[in-house]
């Protein structure tokens, strides 16, 4: 995707599974940006209606995308072309299913890319005995996919934005708040 690419698309035009990219001010933002080498630091799942799925600190949860728009420089959307309702189906219900759930401190400074900045933490016990146990926020989108049969990512403990931002079975659909919106 070009940096200057300015088609937008509009919440109306979102279908369940979409994947929502995006960066903010915050400091943890522009260190998840430079860990990882991506334009994008956080990840969300649209789920229909006026919602997406997040995982953010300190746990996932739902949350209204208007509302989380406000803190963004930008947003774009990404969509893996071809789902079938029921696939769809399958990532939102997961997703939906992990509200609640620790936020994955361990693993998102361990994700691949990051865990070269940041050196020395190691995963909660409770997430090597099982990964599902908490989430950050691509690892989330990962896991949610994973749950409809779709590997995003080799292990989806460790995806970071950039994955999906580069992730050639994902389709890029366009803009939802542009820098200075």
């Amino acid at each position: 995707m070009s940096s200057v690419n300015t088609k937008v698309v509009t919440i109306s035009k979102l279908q369940k599974g979409d994947i929502i990219l995006s960066t903010t001010r915050d400091k943890v933002s522009k260190i998840v940006k430079y860990a990882t080498s991506s334009k994008y630091s956080h990840a969300r799942l649209y789920v229909g209606g006026e919602f997406i799925m997040e995982a953010i600190k300190p746990v996932v949860r739902k949350e209204k995308l208007i509302e989380v728009l406000k803190n963004d420089l930008y947003a774009v959307v990404y969509r893996m072309p071809g789902l079938t309702e029921v696939q769809k189906s399958n990532i939102v219900n997961y997703a939906k299913k992990q509200d609640g759930k620790d936020y994955d401190m361990s693993g998102a400074i361990g994700s691949r890319g990051s865990g070269i900045a940041i050196a020395g933490l190691i995963p909660t016990i409770s997430n090597l005995i099982d990964s599902e146990s908490d989430f950050y926020c691509s690892e989330l989108v990962a896991f949610s996919y994973k749950s409809a049969g779709i590997k995003l990512e080799r292990f989806s403990s460790q995806t970071t934005p950039r994955d999906l931002a580069q992730n050639s079975k994902l389709k890029y659909i366009g803009s939802l708040k542009l820098a200075g919106m």
